[in-house]
């Protein structure tokens, strides 16, 4: 019942004839103009737009590209430095072997011999001084 009213109401809305408004050409003509502006001055401000952010864009790349080089170098750097690290660290380790024989006489003169071993281990570590030293690197090299 509700939407019967509903339709009901909205058809006899619609049938009545309001006033129709009468507009002048002459307002028409100024609505025509005012428009037409509008798109002139929002089509000079969208290209100002895209040419800003472009240029924006194109610095943002610029400023990747320079970082990327950067990381690049940083990695290299890094790898000939462990290259330099495992050069001038040298392990020496030094084993020393001690045999001791002894021959022992007992009352019938039967010899009876032993054999003890003694082992030493010395580790020594040895730097390579020319490849510890710290050389400054000039990574933006900026003087």
């Amino acid at each position: 019942m509700k939407r019967l009213t509903l339709i009901l109401g909205l058809f006899l809305f619609s049938c009545n004839n309001p006033e129709e408004s009468v507009v002048s050409p002459v307002e028409v003509d100024s609505v025509l103009i005012k428009s037409q502006q509008n798109l002139i001055t929002s089509d000079s401000v969208q290209k100002k737009s895209d040419s800003t952010t472009k240029e924006q864009v194109i610095k943002v790349i610029r400023e990747f590209k320079i970082l990327t080089n950067e990381v690049e170098k940083f990695k290299t750097e890094r790898i000939s430095l462990i290259n330099e690290l495992k050069l001038s660290k040298e392990n020496i380790i030094v084993r020393i072997d001690t045999v001791f024989v002894e021959t022992k006489k007992n009352f019938w003169g039967k010899e009876k011999t032993s054999v003890n071993t003694k082992t030493e281990t010395k580790s020594s570590e040895i730097i390579d001084s020319t490849l510890s030293e710290k050389k400054v690197i000039d990574t933006l090299n900026q003087q």
